[in-house]
């Protein structure tokens, strides 16, 4: 049986750090689900490379041979393209892809692709009218990752996709758009991972960026940084508890380090993490080194097996 459905959550600044819960997050939050996939372990440095039955965690080199701190713009460019951005630049930047990475994307990248090929691509984030109204007028600052869904003409998502169940808030759960004004169900974390999972029905890739992970690290604020890890635990159990592993798999991916170091509200030089759940985890690891690798692996399975079925 072939992977027919793979669902990635983008974490913003996760790298892989300390085992030093004085100083990283993912070393003191209550985790019980990555922890129950990676039998006891947590995400930090100890652990990469363990693989169980469910999960492998691994590390992806984000410096990719270029001196400074790794960056959003560069670090998300080069996972959606397989291009070493960093390189073609001579430096890390960020937050927002500039005009060459805005370039880069539009000429290619991963949502593009697939789409091309004929593969239906969901990207599962809500937005506020305001910011779609923007996003219309070409005023509104977009990450890489919305960028390149935007580009490849794929639906972004608002308050009336969010009140259908199709769609995700950046937050996970809806509070924010109830503070906006917007009549929306009020849901838990693990609801949101529910309608990710049953959204993943219908896809062949469906992809949610989870930026509160970042801004929680340069604010270096250890509550915020807790409560997003938390919430983000119980999110995957929700997309765990509603979607079919012998089918799909889920990838748990980051552009670079920061949120694992409270210590700075920098950007680290730790590799950044993924965290692969379902179905040939341990296959497709072998193929992930550095973010570079990440699009490649992806569209490889996806392409091979529309080949097969021809």
């Amino acid at each position: 049986m072939a992977i027919e459905h793979f669902v990635v959550v983008f974490l913003d600044g996760v790298g892989l750090g300390e085992a030093d819960p004085a100083i990283n997050p993912l070393a003191r939050a209550d985790m019980p689900t990555v922890q129950s996939l990676l039998d006891g372990g947590r995400l930090v440095h100890d652990h990469i490379g363990r693989i169980t039955r469910q999960a492998n965690l691994l590390a992806l080199d984000a410096r990719l041979g270029v001196p400074g701190l790794p960056q959003s713009g560069t670090g998300q460019t080069t996972l959606l393209t397989g291009i070493n951005a960093p390189a073609l630049l001579g430096y890390h930047d960020g937050p927002y892809p500039n005009e060459t990475l805005r370039k880069l994307l539009d000429h290619e990248n991963l949502f593009r692709s697939l789409v091309l090929a004929g593969f239906p691509v969901a990207y599962a984030n809500a937005y506020t009218d305001r910011f779609l109204h923007r996003i219309a007028r070409g005023t509104q600052r977009l990450s890489a990752n919305s960028r390149a869904a935007w580009v490849a003409g794929l639906t972004l998502r608002g308050a009336q996709e969010l009140r259908a169940g199709r769609a995700v808030s950046g937050l996970l759960t809806n509070e924010y758009f109830h503070q906006q004004g917007y009549e929306v169900p009020a849901i838990s974390a693990e609801q949101a991972g529910k309608n990710l999972a049953l959204l993943a029905q219908d896809h062949a890739l469906s992809y949610f960026e989870f930026w509160i992970t970042d801004l929680a690290g340069h604010r270096q604020h250890w509550e915020l940084s807790l409560h997003a890890l938390q919430q983000l635990d119980r999110f995957l159990s929700g997309i765990l508890a509603h979607i079919d592993l012998s089918r799909s798999l889920v990838l748990v991916i980051s552009d670079h380090g920061n949120l694992e170091d409270l210590r700075t509200p920098r950007h680290t030089l730790n590799p950044a993490m993924a965290l692969l759940i379902g179905m040939d985890h341990a296959a497709i690891a072998t193929q992930l080194y550095d973010l570079t690798d990440v699009t490649p692996a992806l569209l490889g399975v996806l392409t091979r097996e529309q080949q097969g079925q021809k």
